[in-house]
């Protein structure tokens, strides 16, 4: 294969993303979201950790602490 054939079928193949891309529900949300996530994913999982902490605080009381420092003794 040389380099025209390979060129081409690179446009081949990213046409056909973009294509299944745009045929999906929501395309143009999942494509902004999947890029945001990408560059700052800690801008979600920091404080998504930190309300599943206060949930299983809460829920728990403070065996969910000892259980979680139990779990970091063993490691």
């Amino acid at each position: 294969m040389n380099e025209g054939e390979f060129i081409l079928k690179l446009q081949q193949r990213a046409r056909e993303q973009e294509r299944i891309v745009r045929d999906m529900p929501f395309s143009k949300v999942f494509s902004t979201v999947s890029l945001w996530l990408g560059h700052h994913p800690y801008r979600i999982l920091v404080p998504l950790a930190f309300l599943i902490t206060l949930l299983f605080r809460g829920i728990f009381g403070g065996s969910y602490t000892d259980f979680v420092l139990k779990i970091f003794r063993t490691i």
